[in-house]
């Protein structure tokens, strides 16, 4: 047996884990390894035509990863390059982003004036830090002269971090003393960007003497004649807001926007306002973002210039000002109800003529401190420039009923405009009326909500922590074409929606976490664009069959990412006829080849999980059963895209969803995942995975109740409600006060397809009052 890698782009942090399997004659597996999620990863295939497996790779955001900086803030980055920034404890969260290419850079304001000097910015390359396997706090080696010492990496780093940049802050020259008293060097302890990608250049050689800075940054597809040669001389002065050059140590992006593959730099460090680089002749735009901050080492407001300039074909020199005084407009918003900012985040975005990004980057501040952004006077006329401003708001701590607000705007293309006040009115607002459950009374949970225009592939969002169970409105407003998707953090688990399109003037009613929670298929949001790639997860491409159940859905298919699992146990088999195609521990699905004639299939998933923050749902044993043949036409929309017999995502062609059936409930309980004694119902609606043609009826439902843990089972009275819905009625009896229920349900389509799921715990029967 020898590995293949299913050939996908953008699947980031992935792991190919290799089990122990039972097998019938001819059937190898690389299946997916839970602790580790969902991984891309192949066998080759035998050439009879045995059944074989391959390893089935995600849907992209099924894939996450977070760290913790060595500053003590915990970034979650997604697989699509969106991220969610927690702060560290007990401090706010500002900071910028700096995208390149496919690496994304976390970089804490109070990080910015040691940053290239001590702190190497491969600290904050989150993509870089998750590809290398950092899952907590970021390792770090330290350099220091004179027997200084650095703070622990993560929270005490950071804060000790504060409270010298205050000290400094009170000096009046932040950034330009050694760092904890001697500390000359600090880097990642482990492998990361720097094999990967083009050097950075150094900002200078020491801290008295500023060198040119010098790279190659031309396509590689150019031959090497025809390279423009980066010897032309710029000057760039940074100024603050009294004029003068401003003191310390402050990063800044330069781009050529005739070509950003020609020089393209997130992160020059410009010292005591004064940095220098050579470039190729060209147009080019720079930008800074600058913060100042108080004597505590907190942020007391940030401002962002930019420059458009030419460096002349010959020319000796090119001197350019990034000028914080131009920086004259904040950032303000008005909306129909009072609210407090929580969050407020600008992205800059800047391409060039091929319409490559030539600087990608942002501000972030969760304290509340002033964002000023330099006006446009004329729209760039080479390349494009998108700007855009996001906020969160919160309603005051004694409204009756909590409220936010969640807002993503954009400024005209080409330009930041030069009024910032953006008002919002109640007609470019959708409501959500939001439901978080919760089976364990306080629980600490943090939610997000990932924001995009269409020009935007990732989102950004900082994390709002709150104790649940709890329900809130929330408003959701945006330009032309926005669209986002929600993130909720419960324990260590996160949970995702799908991303869907905003639609103001509905309202909608949501439920988070509500039980029980099971294995289950994802669906496309409804109105969800047509150019959005989907990963189907249950399909057959010509003889390649795959079925890869998201492990954890709540009722109302929010779906936990993969990393971290609580999954502690977990039994996978696919079965056909009498044949045991493939059996083993440690795994939730893949892709199997088999024969083409059409047959039975059965697929039996047993999990159990072990989660401190979670009561219910921890054990499920589901079975799928479905009839599949050859594949050999295309039956799925032409935005998926499914595996072949290769092992690789290659379109939908040939392509047809299984006719799996799958519950959707709507269980009467409470918030806190309690139902009283005496009469109780369930509703419960079978449907299909996405996908599946001339979908079957739902004809026949079961379901079951037992108050012993399964021992005994009593059959509730089932009533058709239309349309696969079924009620169920039950009585619960006063003697299972304070006990957990578990649930049994059967549904099966006119041609015998169906689904049985048994989810212990899945309520509580609440104890009876005294």
């Amino acid at each position: 047996m020898t590995y293949r890698r299913i050939r996908r782009t953008g699947a980031r942090g992935a792991r190919a884990l290799a089990t122990g399997c039972a097998l019938a004659t001819g059937c190898v597996l690389a299946a997916l390894g839970l602790a580790a999620g969902p991984a891309p990863g192949a066998l080759a295939a035998p050439a009879e035509r045995a059944p074989t497996a391959l390893a089935s790779p995600a849907p992209d955001n099924t894939t996450a990863h977070t760290v913790t900086l060595v500053t003590g803030e915990r970034v979650t980055l997604g697989a699509d390059g969106s991220v969610v920034v927690a702060p560290r404890p007990g401090a706010e969260a500002d900071y910028v982003t700096r995208r390149l290419d496919n690496d994304v850079f976390v970089i804490p304001l109070t990080a910015l004036p040691y940053l290239g000097r001590t702190l190497d910015p491969a600290l904050f390359n989150v993509s870089a830090l998750a590809e290398a396997g950092v899952t907590t706090t970021t390792p770090v080696r330290v350099e220091a002269t004179g027997g200084a010492s650095a703070p622990r990496s993560g929270p005490a780093f950071g804060a000790a971090l504060a409270r010298q940049i205050g000290a400094e802050a009170a000096e009046g020259a932040v950034g330009d003393g050694p760092l904890f008293g001697g500390v000359t060097s600090v880097v990642p302890a482990v492998a990361t960007a720097g094999e990967r990608a083009t050097q950075r250049p150094p900002a200078r050689a020491n801290h008295k003497r500023v060198d040119y800075a010098r790279t190659d940054h031309t396509r590689r597809d150019r031959p090497v004649a025809d390279r423009p040669v980066a010897d032309r001389p710029v000057k760039v002065t940074v100024l603050g807001t009294d004029g003068k050059p401003l003191p310390g140590t402050t990063p800044f992006a330069l781009a050529n926007v005739d070509d950003a593959t020609l020089y393209r730099e997130p992160s020059l460090q410009a010292v005591d306002g004064e940095a220098k680089a050579e470039v190729p002749a060209g147009r080019y735009s720079a930008m800074v973002s600058a913060p100042t901050f108080d004597g505590a080492g907190e942020s007391t407001g940030v401002r962002m210039a930019t420059a458009e300039f030419t460096v002349p074909d010959g020319a000796t020199r090119t001197d350019v000002v990034l000028d914080l005084r131009k920086a004259t407009e904040r950032v303000t918003f008005s909306t129909p109800r009072p609210a407090e900012e929580h969050q407020l985040i600008l992205h800059y975005l800047r391409d060039d003529t091929q319409g490559e990004v030539a600087v990608n980057g942002g501000v972030g501040v969760s304290s509340g401190a002033p964002v000023y952004v330099q006006p446009s006077h004329r729209p760039v006329t080479t390349g494009d420039l998108r700007f855009n401003v996001y906020t969160h708001r919160k309603a005051p701590a004694d409204a009756a009923t909590p409220y936010s607000y969640d807002l993503k705007l954009a400024n005209p293309a080409g330009v930041i405009a030069k009024n910032q006040h953006y008002e919002v009115t109640g007609r470019q607002l959708a409501t959500v009326r939001t439901n978080y459950h919760s089976d364990t009374p306080g629980r600490a949970q943090e939610v997000a909500r990932l924001m995009y225009l269409p020009y935007e592939s990732s989102g950004e969002a900082l994390s709002e922590s709150f104790k649940t169970p709890a329900r809130r409105i929330e408003y959701v407003g945006g330009s032309a074409g926005a669209s986002y998707h929600d993130w909720l953090k419960a324990g260590e688990r996160r949970f995702v929606s799908e991303k869907q399109a905003l639609r103001p003037g509905r309202t909608t009613t949501v439920d988070w976490l509500r039980g029980p929670l099971a294995p289950g298929f994802t669906e496309p949001a409804r109105g969800a664009a047509a150019d959005e790639t989907w990963y189907c997860a249950a399909c057959r491409k010509g003889d390649a069959l795959t079925f890869s159940p998201a492990t954890v859905m709540d009722s109302a298919g929010h779906h936990a990412l993969a990393f971290p699992s609580d999954i502690t146990s977990s039994h996978f088999a696919v079965v056909s006829g009498d044949t045991t195609l493939y059996e083993g521990d440690g795994v939730s699905g893949g892709v199997l080849t088999v024969p083409p004639r059409k047959a039975p299939y059965t697929v039996v998933y047993d999990q159990t999980r072990t989660n401190g923050e979670f009561r219910q749902s921890l054990t499920t044993h589901t079975e799928w059963t479905f009839s599949s043949g050859h594949s050999g036409a295309q039956a799925v929309p032409d935005n998926w895209t499914c595996v072949s017999e290769a092992g690789e995502y290659d379109g939908p062609g040939a392509c047809s969803a299984l006719p799996v059936v799958v519950p959707h409930y709507r269980l009467d309980a409470a918030l806190d995942g309690t139902s009283p004694a005496g009469d109780d119902h369930l509703v419960v609606g079978f449907g299909h995975v996405p996908g599946v043609a001339a979908a079957p009826a739902v004809t026949k439902a079961r379901v079951e109740v037992s108050f012993d843990g399964g021992e005994r089972w009593t059959a509730a009275a089932i009533t058709a409600l239309g349309e696969g819905r079924f009620r169920a009625d039950w009585t619960t009896p006063d003697a299972a006060a304070g006990r957990d229920a578990s649930l049994r349900v059967t549904g099966t389509d006119a041609e015998g397809n169906g689904v049985t799921q048994t989810v212990k715990g899945a309520f509580t029967v609440a104890a009876a009052r005294g």
